[in-house]
Order: structure tokens, then sequence, then C-alpha cells
């Protein structure tokens, strides 16, 4: 019985999915004929599936912000050594929380010398999901930035001053692969005291807020205005 409950679930989903209606798909549901559920399912099979992620050009906004990520590091960027809760007068980036995800994700990771970028912000211009946004920036490879890039930037801001990191209480988003090399949205915001890093899977279903700005390595076309961090 329940595996008979759950085909007829997904057959609902997805007679949901292809555009019919709740009315007539409440119609076949009531029927005794079977003819029509045939009909509706011929139909359904026909259709073209329509792609689960589509490029939106109207999720972003054009270039708020940019930022030349100078550098003579020469050694290895090691993520806990840099990315440490502190808000005291001493810390060189006031950060006061670190999220569970990025500590399991993010903490133990070390990047390689770095020879130098330039990264763009952009703010959403409506409510998103991940998905669509990295469609927009060309793809994850594209829209990849590392933690020495962001901290960099964090670290031009390090106690709150106004500059291209967002500190309104709306978030950063940067795209940046985990220890195992998974892409990952790794989020900063500014919240009184210090800033608060977290990250999240760029599967997750809830989305970002419009005003909310994303920072990668693809320029718009207003682009040419890039400035030093």
């Amino acid at each position: 019985m329940c595996a008979i409950l759950g085909r007829a679930h997904e057959f609902f989903l997805a007679l949901k999915k292809a555009g019919f209606s709740d009315e007539l798909i409440q119609e076949v549901i009531n029927s005794k004929d079977n003819a029509m559920a045939k009909k509706m399912l011929e139909s359904l099979q026909a259709k073209p599936t329509m792609p689960t992620i589509q490029a939106a050009t109207s999720i972003l906004s054009e270039t708020i912000s940019s930022c030349i990520v100078l550098t003579t590091m020469v050694d290895k960027f090691i993520a806990k050594d840099n990315f440490v809760v502190d808000t005291s007068k001493k810390a060189k980036v006031k950060i006061s929380y670190l999220g569970d995800n990025f500590i399991n994700w993010f903490l133990e990771k070390t990047e390689e010398p770095f020879p130098g970028s330039t990264v763009w912000g952009r703010n959403l211009e409506k409510d998103s999901v991940d998905g669509p946004i990295l469609v927009e920036l060309g793809g994850q490879e594209k829209a990849e930035t590392t933690l020495f890039e962001l901290f960099i930037m964090m670290k031009r801001q390090a106690k709150g001053e106004n500059g291209r990191l967002l500190t309104n209480g709306y978030a950063n988003i940067f795209y940046i692969r985990d220890i195992n090399g998974i892409l990952r949205a790794v989020i900063v915001s500014w919240h009184g005291r210090g800033w608060h890093v977290g990250a999240r899977s760029v599967e997750y279903t809830f989305p970002w807020n419009a005003g909310n700005r994303v920072w990668s390595r693809v320029p718009s076309r207003n682009s040419s205005d890039a400035q030093t961090c």
C-alpha cells in the first residue's frame, strides 16, 4: 500500500511540474476510468522537461565594487592560523563567530602561495538559490575564489570599517572549495563586534536575500574600474 501511495504521489508531483492544473489532476484522481490518466501520462512523457537550473541575467547587478588582491605571499595560507575567533584589540581581523560548517569544511584547509587576482562584487537583485547564480557567473570554476582572497578583504575592514565588503548585516558570498575539493558558499557578514563566517552547500534550497553581495573573479560589462584593496 505504501508503495502504491508513493507512486501516486510521484505521479501527482510530475503532473504539477508539467503544468497541469490542480482541478484537472483531482478529476483524474476521482475518475474510475483510467483513460484520462493514461492520456495525461502520455502527454507528460512527450512533454520536454525544463532544465532544473536556468540562467537568469537579471539575478545579479552590474559591478557594485571591485578589489585587486595584491600579495607578496610566499608561504602557504593556513586557514586555522587566520580564521580565529578574537574580538580583542590585538586581533588582526575581528571575528566573533565561526559556523560549524565552516569549521568542519574549511578550518583545516591550506592553500598554496597566491600570485594575486581581481575579484568583483555584485548585488543580488532578487532572491535566489546558488544554482542560478553559479550559472550566471559561468559555472563553478569561473565563480570560484579562495580563502586567502576572502581573508585579505576582511583584513582591509578588520574592525568593520566601511569598504568593499558589506558591513550592514547583509551577507558577502564567496564560492570556495573545501578541504575535500567541494565548492561551497562561504558567508561573511559583520555583526556589531566582529565578522561572522559561515558556510553552506550550494545545493541548499533556501534562497539568498536580494541585497546580499556575490564575489567572484568574473567581471561584468562595466568592470574597468578595479582598485587595489
